[in-house]
């Protein structure tokens, strides 16, 4: 038996027909949707005809040839929800779907058979107003759809040898780190709802996200303290332990109320995002950019927290494990247990710092300190800071110019400078120099207590 029809009756009003494959055994059946004969003949030899060169590959599936002519948008629908559980982040699937949807009006693709790989290589090259970097998000977003098309249609993914564009590496030095003396600029001037999570973030490593979803119940400050990082907050989707340092565990007491609950976040105003960490900095006299030119965000705190542990000695095993990656190549030997590995000695060297930039933040509505005449004067150049964090000159008397004075030198005490005493500076015969930076010089009657400038001559 290969072929035959089956008349209509009672319960079927059209043709059906039955037919079979080589020596397969199995019989397949299908409605024709007619109640002509000779339509439904030709119909089924069709259908039989199809089969015959499917069994052999000369021909795609059915289900792979409906789906090259389905529209693309119901394809895509299809893909969006297989994504939503699969569980991925909210801000990749929510960029998806325009990018997918601008590709295919831009390329002019309605259905799975108009996708071509000319195509999109015609559509990137017209593109003069996109970075190479946005290029190739168009194009990851586009080759994971079509991926996804490839292993549940057996459609071949069209833009498979398609490579990226390459793309210009604008800091080659690395991605930047606050310095300890930066750190605690940005310590001091940061207001206290803020105060704790800059520092967490810069002490523990935490991403952004982390540090948004982190709760109370996640939190242990007991003997072995540490966060709990459940897998919905973690950006490699898995759930890991992570050492707190000894210094942050008063300070999480003191935050945390008498009466909180186990799903109440530790941060509840939120992780405050790069514009704000710009005007903390620009606060606290931080550039913005460093000599490389790199900018800092909020993502510059975990970079802070791994390259401190890099400058003190901590070993690479140890310091992937506290920053959690996947893979680390170093040239020592990789421990077979992580659990083995001395993390909390890890962090631990970091306590000195925290302990060294710990600052009470200041108040904004405070009024300024008045300071005593003489102290912090404006009129004392240069403003270098010595020892004891006063800003003092050392006065240096040049043998070539006589009563002029040309160099300066950092001070270590007051009693090393009695010329920029305020007794000296409120006498009549001091006269100030009008270039900007410069120390007041005395008339020659006065050369033997004369400042001196840290320019050249004048």
């Amino acid at each position: 038996m290969q072929k035959y029809l089956v008349l209509p009756d009672g319960k079927h009003r059209s043709y059906r027909g039955r037919y079979s494959i080589g020596e397969d055994p199995r019989v397949h059946e299908v409605t024709l949707h007619t109640t002509v004969k000779e339509v439904a003949m030709k119909l089924l030899t069709e259908i039989h005809e199809d089969a015959q060169r499917e069994s052999v590959g000369l021909i795609p599936a059915a289900f792979t040839r409906k789906a090259l002519r389905r529209p693309l948008v119901e394809l895509l629908e299809e893909y969006l929800k297989d994504v939503n559980k699969r569980g991925l982040s909210r801000s990749y699937t929510r960029m998806l779907k325009p990018r997918i949807v601008a590709l295919a009006k831009g390329c002019r693709w309605n259905c799975m058979a108009d996708v071509t790989r000319r195509g999109f290589v015609d559509w990137r090259n017209a593109q003069k107003g996109f970075e190479a970097r946005t290029l190739n998000h168009f194009f990851d977003a586009a080759r994971a759809f079509f991926n996804w098309v490839d292993r549940t249609y057996e459609i071949p993914n069209p833009l498979k040898r398609i490579e990226k564009l390459p793309v210009i590496v604008k800091y080659p030095q690395g991605p930047r780190a606050f310095s300890e003396e930066e750190l605690a600029q940005l310590f001091a001037v940061t207001p206290k709802r803020r105060l704790l999570v800059y520092r967490v973030l810069a002490f523990s490593g935490l991403r952004r996200k982390e540090g948004r979803m982190l709760c109370w119940g996640d939190v242990h400050l007991d003997d072995e303290s540490g966060f709990f990082l459940r897998a919905e907050a973690t950006k490699a989707r898995r759930a890991d332990w992570l050492p707190i340092l000894s210094v942050l565990v008063p300070e999480l007491r003191a935050a945390r109320s008498e009466f909180f609950k186990p799903s109440t976040r530790v941060f509840w105003r939120g992780v405050p995002d790069a514009d704000t960490l710009h005007r903390d900095m620009v606060k606290a006299g931080i550039p913005l950019l460093d000599k490389w030119g790199r900018p800092a965000g909020i993502h510059t705190f975990r970079r802070t927290f791994i390259s401190h542990l890099q400058k003190r000695g901590v070993p690479s095993r140890v310091i992937m494990q506290l920053a959690r990656h996947k893979s680390l190549i170093t040239r020592e030997g990789t421990p077979r247990f992580s659990t083995k590995l001395p993390l909390a000695e890890g962090i631990e060297t970091l306590a000195g710092m925290a302990k060294a930039v710990t600052a009470t933040p200041a108040n904004p509505r405070s009024s300024p300190r008045k300071t005593r005449r003489g102290e912090n004067d404006p009129r004392i150049s240069p403003r270098f800071s010595g020892p004891n964090g006063d800003f003092q000159s050392k006065a240096v008397l040049d043998k070539k110019s006589g009563p002029i004075l040309s160099v300066a030198e950092v001070a270590e005490s007051e009693d090393d400078c009695p010329s920029l005493s305020s007794a000296d500076q409120d006498r009549p015969n001091v006269e100030m120099v009008l270039r900007a930076g410069l120390e007041p010089a005395r008339l020659a009657a006065h050369a033997p207590q004369t400042c001196v400038s840290t320019s050249s001559t004048t």
